[in-house]
């Protein structure tokens, strides 16, 4: 792998972390609107954060094996 490759690689995991937390914010605020308590929705932001990241970074692993 180049050094061009491994640094298209962790812009992309950087730029998915921040969607990430993007994702999780949103899923938090939507559970506030909803009526959940705060420590429900940092629960549910936090899985909502947690699952683009476990599909983002199984599409990615799909992605650089297909390109590879």
């Amino acid at each position: 792998m180049s050094t061009h490759d491994l640094l298209f690689l962790f812009l992309t995991l950087a730029v998915l972390g921040m969607a990430a937390v993007l994702a999780g914010v949103i899923g938090f605020g939507v559970a506030r609107w909803a009526g959940s308590p705060v420590p429900d929705a940092v629960v549910r932001g936090a899985i909502v954060c947690a699952g683009t990241l476990t599909i983002g970074i199984a599409v990615l692993g799909v992605l650089v094996t297909a390109i590879r």
